[in-house]
């Protein structure tokens, strides 16, 4: 199989927190530049440009690099790898675009580009045999 890259966003609920208020402020600018009848303020969409910049560094930033069984988590300032590897995790699942498993005494849940799941869907289907849906 043929490695390869895509993005990935924690499921938790600091992340999901985290992304409310980024749509909050997205929204604040947008009523803010409709209350001024949609003119070309500079500073409203400086404002409004700054945070779709922000959202786009929050998706970007985190990159995923599947290779088989093996996924590497990785962040962009960041030269650290984290490995899971699928074969060595018990109770894995892939619903949709969602993986979830325990590792470490712990609940983890990741949203997945779509490149991503079709190469773990492709690979659970040609090597491992079992259905971890």
């Amino acid at each position: 199989m043929i490695p390869k890259r895509g993005f990935f966003q924690p499921l938790e609920i600091t992340g999901q927190i985290g992304w409310l208020w980024w749509g909050i402020a997205l929204m604040a600018g947008l009523i803010t530049w409709s209350e001024l009848e949609f003119k070309l303020e500079i500073v409203v969409l400086v404002y409004i440009l700054v945070v779709l910049m922000l959202g786009v560094i929050l998706v970007v930033r985190r990159r995923i690099y599947i290779a088989g069984p093996r996924l590497f988590l990785a962040h962009v300032l960041s030269s650290e790898y984290e490995e899971i590897s699928l074969l060595t995790l018990e109770n894995w699942q892939l619903n949709g675009h969602v993986l979830s498993f325990t590792r470490a005494g712990r609940e983890r849940k990741y949203w997945l580009s779509k490149n991503i799941t079709q190469q773990i869907k492709e690979y659970t289907e040609t090597h491992d045999g079992r259905n971890h849906n």
